[in-house]
């Protein structure tokens, strides 16, 4: 814990320190192309001169976190909220739906081919007569809609690559956050107060799942508009890579609300059927905590550019339709209540008994 923080802090504090004395080399202020966040209010003295304390002051907290004390918790604190909030920005959620847009295809035509092939090397007759029809129906995706798809693939990734400067710099700012997340955890970890008992948690993680499940279903139908004549935010024609592009945005946020239910369900705990090589076997407990912890924790980084832009824009419903303050807090419920009830010595076994 404490090597993490020292070399987390003196990152942050050269950092701080290139960007308050070398103005080109700040990424954020009124010059960023991302409007989404707190740091496009400031310049570089100020958010330099800022960065520069952060680092400072996360390096005495490391540097004490053996012996920790109620001022060293509270600073610790401080550097969650600074990296959470004052230096963070919409566009994690932006670079995870892209990415999930673009791999969850992929992740879907492999659950569905690797059983087949699995069939036709045992001999199955089913599988041979799957696989023709693999074949038949790749076939025709590809001489339909093979150009689309493969503009609708170069628009995402020529995107990613406009954005990548500034993409890394909100990795980066994501990964400080998790990592004094992780170290504020462990400052307080100890003795668990009686709701975080498996019982009570599993009653409160039921609400906070579901309520954390139907969050990104507004953005779903709102990117579903692209494939009607009415859609959303394009003023000019839309062409089949765009109503492509609306598609997997929309799959992305509906895959995201199936998996959160999967933090209260069976298929949570032990791995489905469906699922090639890894069916019958139990969840690893990591695995689904990592994932939605990283969720919650981007909606969190998100929420505070998104609730100032839309005061700065007067147009509040914008966090209806992404309501990332909301998402974050359920989430990140939903995924401890799911960490107590599972965690060794804190529940009942994992392949054992269902939710």
């Amino acid at each position: 814990m404490k090597p993490l923080g020292v070399l987390l802090s003196l990152t942050v504090t050269a950092v701080g320190a290139l960007w308050w004395t070398t103005p080109a080399s700040y990424p954020f202020g009124a010059r960023d192309r991302v409007t989404v966040s707190l740091s496009h209010l400031f310049e570089h003295d100020v958010g330099g001169a800022m960065t520069v304390a952060a680092g400072l002051a996360g390096l005495v907290v490391a540097l004490l976190s053996g012996r920790p004390n109620p001022l060293v918790k509270a600073g610790a604190i401080v550097q969650v909220l600074f990296f959470g909030g004052v230096m963070s920005d919409a566009g994690v959620m932006s670079v995870l739906g892209y990415v999930m847009g673009l791999s969850l295809p992929v992740a879907l035509a492999a659950a569905v081919v690797v059983p087949v092939v699995r069939a036709c090397a045992r001999g199955r007759i089913w599988g041979y007569v799957a696989l023709a029809a693999l074949v038949v129906a790749g076939a025709a995706v590809a001489a339909f809609l093979g150009g689309a798809l493969w503009a609708y693939a170069g628009n995402v990734t020529a995107g990613l690559r406009s954005y990548a400067g500034r993409i890394a710099w909100t990795l980066a700012d994501m990964a400080a956050f998790a990592a004094w997340v992780w170290i504020t955890f462990r400052l307080f970890g100890g003795a668990l107060p009686r709701w975080a008992g498996p019982v009570q948690a599993r009653r409160w993680g039921r609400v906070a799942t579901v309520g954390a499940a139907l969050c990104p279903l507004p953005y779903a139908l709102y990117r579903l508009t692209w494939l009607t004549p009415w859609p959303t935010d394009i003023s000019g024609p839309i062409d089949l890579p765009l109503r492509l592009q609306g598609l997997m945005l929309a799959f992305a946020a509906v895959t995201a609300a199936v998996l959160t239910l999967g933090l209260i369900s069976r298929w949570g705990e032990v791995f489905p059927r469906w699922i090639p090589l890894l069916r019958g076997r139990p969840v690893p407990v990591p695995l689904p905590v990592a994932l939605g912890g990283a969720v919650a924790g981007a909606c969190c980084l998100a929420s505070p550019g998104l609730a100032v832009n839309a005061v700065e824009r007067g147009e509040l419903w914008t966090l209806l339709l992404w309501p990332y303050p909301l998402w974050g807090v359920l989430l990140g419920a939903a995924v401890l209540a799911y960490w107590l009830r599972r965690r060794p010595g804190g529940g009942y076994p994992a392949a054992s008994t269902g939710a």
